[in-house]
């Protein structure tokens, strides 16, 4: 008698494939998850152009804990900029795009990345996607190296974003 359009043996190697799909698919989670410096450096980049406070999270702390913020006075001056140019602080936000990390040099507990891409006006999101798709704004191009050390087992930006005047 004939058996279903699936035998045992393709029921088995089907059963097997989903397995391996979703081992490696845990896998790939966990790697992209684990903290690298230059996944940090990318992060620090795209919150810092879009003027996000969050980025205090990423700093190191002789920058995030001095008496003056840098962050806040970073945010502060931004917007003053922009009132002085008649322009909400929203204007002077910066959508990555075509974000690239170069390793200049890195040791166990530091590491020197060259961040380069490009930037366009980000109002709102939905702006600076809609601006990419039609070629509209102007363009800017992104080429940063940032210092990166690990402080307690995280990886934290300690140069290269803050002028010194800014901190």
């Amino acid at each position: 008698m004939e058996e279903c359009a699936m035998t045992r043996e393709t029921r088995s190697a089907l059963a097997l494939v989903v397995i391996l799909a979703v081992f490696f698919q845990l896998i790939f989670i966990f790697a992209d998850t684990r903290d690298t410096p230059d996944k940090i450096a990318r992060q620090f980049a795209s919150l810092y152009y879009k003027l996000d406070p969050a980025m205090t999270n990423l700093l190191c702390e002789n920058l995030s804990s001095d008496d003056e913020n840098v962050v806040e006075s970073y945010i502060h001056k931004a917007g003053m900029e922009a009132r002085e140019r008649g322009l909400d602080v929203s204007y002077l936000r910066l959508q990555l795009y075509n974000v690239r990390t170069h390793m200049l040099k890195r040791d166990d507990n530091s590491a020197m990345i060259r961040i380069t891409g490009e930037m366009k006006r980000g109002i709102n999101p939905v702006f600076a996607y809609v601006g990419k798709l039609f070629f509209l704004g102007k363009t800017y191009p992104l080429d940063q190296t940032v210092n990166v050390i690990k402080e307690n087992g995280k990886w934290k930006v300690c140069q290269g974003f803050f002028s010194a005047s800014e901190t």
